[in-house]
């Protein structure tokens, strides 16, 4: 599936199908995002999609520290577990994580916010708002709960994994119910799409999330390759650390600690190649992209992975794992190379970069993903959408 945001599509503030269909003005609209106790990539999505249809709050389950004001923009996080019945428990179960967000949005009465003619929700456990029965219910998915679906054999066997087997079954179950609740879906890739249909039997827009590609700038490059994000091991990292370690390339590892093994640190500690850089500003970031030789990228069958779009935007080519979004978007020779994820694949693709480079328009291909394309979208599929919802009198699939 492929994004439908095009620079001659029609003007989302009218609708091509009945002579009295809505308009984007006339759309009293309403978003909600699943959970919130940190500032991360959802929340960003979450922020873009509010300014995009004039939306100046997003109701969430949780608060965000309240000395930390949203960093993606003006829009406020509202928490709606202050207007259910036995608040303080409400708060309580809130912090658990996802177990009893189900039930929590559930309870949720719409009616105490207005009257909302779209409610997009953002996050799979949001989707189990029950909405009024003339409320087009959208959902931006991120991914169908992975510990639930794709991921559930690589958890299962673990200690924790074999005592929560009863509980992942039922929120397994409760997922699947919920599905029927949502009208109509976009996908932040192809991957989720296609996950969407295998997990739910549902189509999905492809709705790829936001850059803002005339941020970044293409630097004279200072010899070092890039790896960007936390260090995690379902992001590759250990494999990426041990194909430069020795080597005679130098890179620079930025971002905050995550779940790797003390003796990869101690790796990145030791080696004279590797500069751990840590977290880093948003500035930070940009210039590491601008400055770098390429980024190296190795997250395991990775929904959409921002950062190798932000390195095309950059100007910059990128050395990625075979897989997931980033295998179907980046074209061998041509605004990358592709590798096993393998410490030998790594280097090997780092070989033949050196030797040969790449060969395409770094920046052209990324121009799918502005910030244009996305509220032009977006906006057009919403008008679209609840016309046919509204004018069929049923849901829209």
């Amino acid at each position: 599936m492929e994004s439908q945001a095009s620079a001659d599509e029609q003007n989302v503030d009218t609708w091509d199908g009945a002579s009295d269909g809505r308009t984007l003005s006339d759309l009293d609209i309403a978003i909600s995002h699943w959970h919130v106790n940190a500032w991360g990539g959802s929340e960003y999505l979450a922020t873009r999609l509010a300014e995009a249809l004039n939306c100046e709050r997003i109701y969430t389950i949780g608060e965000p520290d309240p000395d930390s004001s949203n960093p993606y923009g003006d829009v406020r996080f509202v928490d709606v577990t202050r207007n259910l019945r036995l608040a303080p428990l409400r708060r309580l179960q809130a912090q658990v994580g996802r177990l009893f967000e189900y039930a929590l949005w559930e309870d949720v009465d719409w009616r105490e916010y207005g009257d909302p003619d779209v409610i997009i929700t953002s996050g799979a456990t949001a989707r189990a708002v029950i909405t009024p029965d003339d409320a087009l219910h959208l959902n931006y998915c991120h991914s169908p709960p992975r510990w639930l679906y794709d991921l559930y054999h690589d958890r299962k066997d673990s200690v924790v994994g074999q005592l929560a087997r009863p509980l992942i079954r039922y929120l397994r179950i409760r997922d699947a119910t919920v599905d029927l609740r949502v009208d109509g879906y976009f996908a932040n890739s192809p991957i989720i799409a296609r996950r969407i249909r295998k997990y739910y039997q549902r189509d999905a827009e492809v709705l790829y999330p936001p850059v803002d590609i005339d941020e970044y700038e293409n630097h004279d490059e200072e010899g070092f390759y890039l790896h960007l994000g936390r260090l995690d091991n379902e992001k590759g990292v250990p494999e990426v650390v041990e194909a430069f370690a020795g080597s005679d390339n130098k890179l620079v590892v930025a971002g905050g600690r995550g779940d790797v093994d003390e003796s990869v640190m101690e790796t990145i500690r030791g080696a004279d190649e590797i500069d751990y850089r840590g977290f880093v500003s948003e500035s930070e970031k940009r210039d590491l992209l601008a400055t770098c030789r390429a980024l190296v990228f190795n997250g395991h069958e990775e929904d959409f992975g921002i950062v190798p779009i932000e390195a095309n935007a950059s100007g910059k080519a990128v050395l990625t794992r075979d897989e997931g979004f980033p295998g179907l978007f980046f074209e061998d020779g041509e605004n990358g190379l592709c590798h096993d994820g393998s410490p030998a694949g790594i280097r090997s693709a780092i070989d033949r970069f050196e030797d040969d480079g790449v060969g395409g328009d770094l920046r052209k291909g990324v121009e799918i993903f502005s910030t244009q394309a996305f509220q032009q979208q977006l906006k057009s599929s919403v008008v679209r959408r609840y016309n046919q919802f509204r004018t069929a009198g049923d849901c829209y699939q």
